[in-house]
This record gives C-alpha cells, sequence and structure tokens, in this order.
C-alpha cells in the first residue's frame, strides 16, 4: 500500500470515528468495545455456491434464530439446490423473515460502513475477490476495535478475522451490498 492510499484510509478511518464522537463520546466506546466481541466465526457454506445463504444463516443466527442453509436455501428456491443468489434475492429472503434490509448496488463508501456497523447494522457484501471464485458473499461484522480495521467473516473459509478498508475495496473487489438490521421487536 502507498503512502497517499494509507493516508487517504486512516484519514476515512478518522472523519468517521470523529463524527460518531461528537454525537456521544460515552455511547462511542461502548459500541465500540461491543464491536469487536459480536464478532465471531461464520458458518461454513455447505455447498459450492451457499455463500449467500451462509451469510443470511449468520444474520439470523444473531438474531437468535437457528435455520439451517438448506432450509434458507429452500425458501428462495422451493427446493434444496446447489446454486448462487442474487444480491436482491439475499434480500428478499431476509425481508421473508421480517429483517430489516436494503440493498445498495455499490460498495458503501468508507464513511456509510463505518456508520452502519457502528449502529450496529451488518453488511452482506457481494465481492468478487481477485483470486478466487467469479462472485462470492461475505458478512461484514463489525469493527475491529484496536487498528479500526472492519471484521470480515467469510463462508468459504468459516474464519472471521480484520481487513483494512484497501483489502476490502480492493482485494476482495466489493461491488454491491444488502445492509442488514434485526427484526422488528428483537433488540
Amino acid at each position: 500500500m502507498d503512502k497517499y492510499s494509507a493516508f487517504v484510509e486512516r484519514s476515512a478511518v478518522l472523519i468517521a470515528y470523529n463524527r460518531h464522537m461528537r454525537k456521544s463520546f460515552f455511547s462511542f466506546c461502548i459500541l465500540l468495545a461491543c464491536a469487536g466481541s459480536s464478532a465471531r466465526a461464520i458458518e461454513q457454506q455447505e455447498q459450492d455456491s451457499w455463500c449467500w445463504a451462509a451469510c443470511i444463516q449468520d444474520a439470523l443466527s444473531q438474531a437468535g434464530l437457528d435455520v439451517p442453509q438448506a432450509d434458507i436455501v429452500a425458501r428462495l428456491t422451493g427446493w434444496v439446490s446447489d446454486r448462487p443468489a442474487q444480491v436482491s434475492e439475499v434480500r428478499d429472503i431476509l425481508l421473508s423473515y421480517h429483517f430489516r434490509a436494503r440493498e445498495i448496488d455499490r460498495p458503501a463508501s468508507p464513511q456509510e460502513l463505518y456508520s452502519a456497523l457502528m449502529s450496529g447494522w451488518k453488511v452482506i457484501a457481494f465481492v468478487k475477490p481477485t483470486n478466487g471464485p467469479t462472485g462470492h458473499f461475505i458478512m461484514l461484522e463489525g469493527i475491529e476495535p484496536q487498528y479500526g480495521g472492519i471484521m470480515v467473516a467469510d463462508p468459504w473459509t468459516g474464519q472471521t478475522q480484520p481487513f483494512t478498508l484497501n483489502s476490502l475495496y480492493y482485494g476482495w473487489r466489493w461491488y454491491g451490498s444488502v445492509v442488514v438490521g434485526r427484526p422488528l421487536g428483537i433488540r
């Protein structure tokens, strides 16, 4: 990473942090402390094309719903099959479980991403990794508290780990998203 990219990345992080700090320093500290602790391993996708189902399963699980990936796939197609999904289909399935979800046809800006994650939302990102499959869904879980990286849950590996903004935007090659909030009535 060149010095200018590193400077821009750190500046975006500081801008996002400063906006939230102005609102409420105490709330900011609590959210930041919780953001790192809420990130956990995602269930591995059970079939080659079920990254989207694993991400939905992760969102459901974080709201206390235990739904197998096969049931999520069947909810989309009417039967279990190893098929990919569109970003709009991921959104529609989440809406069918009464989750708050909206599709965004572009990557979030750093400010939008930090704001969403700090507010308790998760992001299911559609990416085209430089060294991976043609299309893949990952879950953006939160902010790593020590360095401000984004906690990325990858259903292919079943691992959750921090990535820099540059890695997220250019290594993962992020294209579109579903911003996910808990269903109404669940806190």
